[in-house]
């Protein structure tokens, strides 16, 4: 399914090659001209880490009380988003219930009119006994 031609297997070759020398010319390249020893550089690294860890304290000291503002004006804006739609809900079930008694007032007073109906068809065709026949 997969069909390759032999220039895809050299190229890649190739490529993986390329990379290796790049990475093995560079790290001698950075061991011939690093200005200071490995416990030097590293000390040079877990200082600049420090500083960064404190100057992310002092963003944060001097952002978090905006950030946690902010947190808190979300929170309180959902909490009003939620009120709503809870008295929308609430709206839309007692129309619903409404409506459901008005239908139910509506189809018994349907059933009383064709039972009225109904009964005063029956009396209009009985005869009554003060009918004198021919």
């Amino acid at each position: 399914m997969y069909e390759t031609n032999g220039h895809d297997s050299t190229l890649e070759t190739h490529s993986l090659f390329t990379f290796a020398c790049g990475v093995i010319a560079g790290a001698a390249l950075a061991l011939m001209f690093a200005p200071a020893r490995g416990t030097e550089t590293r000390e040079f690294l877990a200082q600049r880490g420090r500083r960064a860890k404190e100057k992310g304290r002092e963003m944060l000291g001097e952002h978090g009380e905006r950030l946690t503002s902010a947190v808190e004006r979300s929170r309180e804006t959902a909490r009003e988003f939620s009120d709503r739609v809870s008295q929308a809900v609430e709206q839309g079930k007692a129309g619903y219930r409404s409506a459901v008694r008005q239908g139910q007032n509506m189809a018994k007073d349907a059933v009383e009119s064709a039972g009225d109906a109904l009964n005063g068809v029956r009396n209009s065709t009985q005869p009554n006994a003060t009918d004198t026949p021919y």
